[in-house]
């Protein structure tokens, strides 16, 4: 049955409506807002009803089940009046009418709960307090401490907002099915912030509100999840300075490297790295000879395990390099404590380039440090873990500088196990390159023609992608893009070369456990 057909049976019959409200609660204003309602759950269901011949027997059905509701709101005592021949005629129903009752039923309890979980924390437990614990209102303004004005106000907004949605047709977000993947990326000095995305839930929201500022009800539609869950989250995430809040409305507060981004970077810059790749190969290899004759630990490597180790000092030295010509901003102070960037991404990780970087990294009494780089491509041979850093990097340290080992570094067996470092005769020792200040130094100076050649790609790449991430960045976070693609993308920009190299076979990474991209100086 159609809604305008309802409502001329109605309007034609207001009369009778009424003088059932009013026989029920004998009190004028009550039955007005008792017949309004009748009406309004009538039209909001009628749809339901398919034939027109039951529409009496089904209206005051619904009229009776609405004055139910209502004395039970209301907490107003039930004058009971049997319906008579006279006011609703006489129908026998139908198994059918019988089924389309007991689903509307049904629909209506549903309706009322979806509609109770996106209410407002303060307003659902008011909701809660006033009609299923039958309190008072003076009872629930002193528990909310708020004023018996405003827990009216709460109840006649409630009834309004339940009445609306209701008769709404609301439809669950893909997120609801599909939560999507979020990852979350940190450059900084205390990253805190990793432990907030262990479930999705947290990581659905950063995604649905990326690019459009979202209520908390709307994400609660988008997310598939009532109120009570979400707002402790939107709570968390708002005071870790990863949502922002304005007005009613939640966006996220960090760039969020997309998918669909990375591929269109890497459409405008992938022939970048070939031409690139061939010179700096060809040079430092040219070079090789001359590198030899330095002194220090590894210098008759063979050719491809020195070119690696070769290579990648001149790209870590590049990236400082352009550190200092082009700067990241002043690192932001964060919410959680601590400084620097936080950044995500919606994929896992899929388009990156490193499994961590290990840089420029110093022992407690700065007598050593040492860089550890783990390209993804020669994973096989070279996983420097950053578990238990500050072990680690002490026990590394120890084997630049040929110390004893310190039995009770509990990183020291992994670290031998992984062939990163060695001991014999109770002295450490490093299997990767090491130098003393100034061979360092002169082998930095018979690099600088390579190291200026990827410093300036690293710049011009970062360049490109700021441009590229603004395009694909809401205007809430733009700001933030061009120190996201420089930390991003800069030292990607070894990675792009080095895979380029091996991909060519001009380097050939080994099936055994070798430390290839890793090097260490004694002060």
């Amino acid at each position: 049955m159609n809604t305008q057909a309802a409502y001329k049976l109605l309007s034609e019959n207001l009369t009778k409506i009424y003088g059932y409200a009013f026989s029920r609660l004998y009190d004028k204003d009550k039955a007005d807002e008792l017949a309004s309602d009748i009406v309004f759950e009538i039209l909001t269901s009628v749809k339901k009803l398919k034939s027109e011949d039951a529409f009496w027997k089904y209206a005051w059905k619904i009229a009776e089940n609405t004055f139910r509701r209502f004395v039970r709101r209301k907490d107003l005592a039930a004058h009971p009046v049997e319906l008579t021949e006279e006011t609703v005629g006489v129908y026998e129903s139908t198994p059918e009418e019988e089924y389309v009752l007991k689903e509307t039923e049904s629909e209506e309890v549903f309706l009322l709960r979806r509609e109770l979980s996106l209410l407002k924390k303060t307003q659902r437990e008011v909701c809660v307090a006033y009609y299923v614990d039958n309190k008072s209102c003076s009872q629930i303004a002193k528990e909310q401490d708020i004023s018996l004005e405003m827990v009216k106000y709460h109840l006649f907004k409630i009834r309004k907002l339940l009445k609306e949605g209701i008769g709404m047709t609301r439809q669950l977000g893909e997120k609801s099915y599909n939560p999507g993947t979020f990852r979350l990326d940190f450059w900084g000095d205390q990253n805190k912030y990793y432990g907030l995305f262990e479930r999705k839930l947290p990581g659905s929201i950063m995604l649905a509100s990326y690019y459009e500022p979202m209520t908390a009800e709307a994400l609660s539609m988008e997310l598939g999840v009532s109120m009570p869950y979400l707002e402790d989250e939107l709570e968390i995430l708002e005071a870790a300075g990863l949502l922002k809040k304005t007005g009613e409305k939640y966006q996220t507060n960090i760039v969020i490297i997309t998918d669909a981004y990375e591929k269109e970077f890497v459409k405008n810059t992938s022939d970048i790295y070939a031409d690139i790749a061939d010179s700096v190969f060809g040079k430092v290899k040219t070079l090789l000879p001359q590198i030899r004759e330095l002194d220090f630990y590894g210098n008759d490597f063979n050719d491809n395990r020195l070119l690696f180790g070769i290579l990648n000092i001149s790209f870590v030295m590049g990236f400082q390099h352009v550190r200092q010509k082009s700067p990241l901003g002043k690192p932001k102070e964060l919410c959680l404590g601590g400084h620097g960037w936080v950044f995500g991404y919606d994929n896992d990780y899929n388009n990156h380039h490193f499994h961590g970087v290990t840089m420029e990294t110093w022992n407690r009494d700065g007598t050593a440090w040492f860089s550890a780089e783990n390209y993804r491509v020669i994973k096989q041979a070279q996983l420097y873990d950053h578990y238990d850093f500050y072990n680690k990097t002490e026990a590394v340290c120890d084997a630049i500088l040929n110390r004893e080992p310190n039995r009770d570094n509990p990183m020291l067996p992994w670290l031998i196990e992984e062939n990163f470092i060695s001991c014999n005769n109770n002295v450490l020792s490093a299997n990767f390159p090491v130098f003393d200040k100034s061979s360092f130094e002169k082998m930095c100076l018979l690099l600088s023609d390579v190291i200026k050649i990827i410093a300036d790609c690293m710049i011009g790449i970062s360049d490109k992608a700021e441009k590229i991430l603004s395009d694909h960045s809401p205007d809430s976070v733009r700001d933030q893009c061009g120190d996201i693609a420089k930390i991003h993308h800069r030292l990607d920009v070894a990675a792009f070369l080095i895979e380029n190299m091996i991909e060519k076979k001009m380097l050939i990474v080994p099936d055994e456990k070798v430390p290839l991209c890793m090097w260490g100086v004694r002060n």
